[in-house]
């Protein structure tokens, strides 16, 4: 079967990195060990176990858009683990008028703490997320060949069961189709329904973003991978499917769109 493959268009370097993070309170804690992580914390109620590093806000134009979300955690991440944060938990989101604001609080936690707070994580669901984060937009898939409507400012759920097939499709087009399947118990997995759902194809080589560190990787994982040295491949053939995006972000937006 001819793989089909839909990535987000790639945008500018300042659009995608424009929107600058800000510090809203720092405590000065710092350690010597390495970064490796950057893990949602389950329960955001229970961080007493974790050093404080800072809260961190974006401003900008969301224009309701649910991808700006993931891209600006994806700027979070960047900025926090350049501040010794390995972990990191939603304050607030809300969005105005197109304009969005987004605060989170970063932390530092050891290796037992992080081992812990993986064993927590939300398990054997699928979760989906529509395009637009307004509250009057609706978005809609189709489950096993039957349509799905929700609303797009929430987050669509479907809570798996073992060896089931869960074929995920954004149009009648079976070629559209994502089948997911639990054998075991394993961390559960996040979609974003894309804006456009007609086919698009398109071949472009670019810098890759993975070179721009840790935020870069972060990136490639929504928006791709490389395909070479110092190369990046957009690429889009065929009808779209639905866009994994990874969990600790996938955790993250199920707190801002529930």
């Amino acid at each position: 079967m001819k793989k089909s493959i839909w990535l987000f268009c790639l945008l500018s370097f300042k659009l995608f990195y424009g929107q600058k993070v800000e510090i809203l309170n720092k405590s000065g804690f710092q350690h010597n060990y390495a970064i490796k992580d950057f893990d949602y914390i389950e329960d955001v109620n229970d961080t007493s176990k974790l050093n404080y590093i800072a809260t961190l806000r974006i401003i900008g134009e969301a224009n309701h858009y649910t991808g700006t979300v993931v891209r600006w955690a994806v700027k979070f991440q960047e900025k926090a683990n350049k501040m010794g944060a390995n972990a990191f938990c939603l304050q607030t989101y809300t969005e105005k008028d197109s304009i969005g604001i987004l605060i989170v609080n970063v932390y530092f936690a050891g290796d037992y703490y992080l081992k812990a707070n993986k064993l927590k994580a939300n398990k054997n669901n699928i979760y989906l997320f529509g395009p637009s984060t307004h509250p009057q937009d609706s978005a809609d898939f189709y489950l096993n060949g039957t349509k799905k409507m929700f609303s797009s400012n929430k987050s669509f759920e479907i809570k798996v069961s073992l060896n089931t097939d869960y074929n995920i499709a954004v149009t009648e087009n079976k070629l559209t189709n994502l089948l997911i399947k639990y054998k075991s118990e394993k961390k559960s997995r996040y979609f974003i329904i894309p804006k456009y759902k007609t086919a698009t194809a398109s071949f472009k080589p670019m810098k890759n973003p993975a070179s721009k560190g840790t935020a870069g990787f972060a990136a490639a994982a929504i928006l791709g991978g490389p395909i070479g040295a110092g190369v990046y491949m957009i690429v889009s053939t065929g009808p779209n499917r639905v866009i994994e995006i990874p969990y600790r972000f996938g955790r993250f937006m199920s707190d801002i769109f529930k």
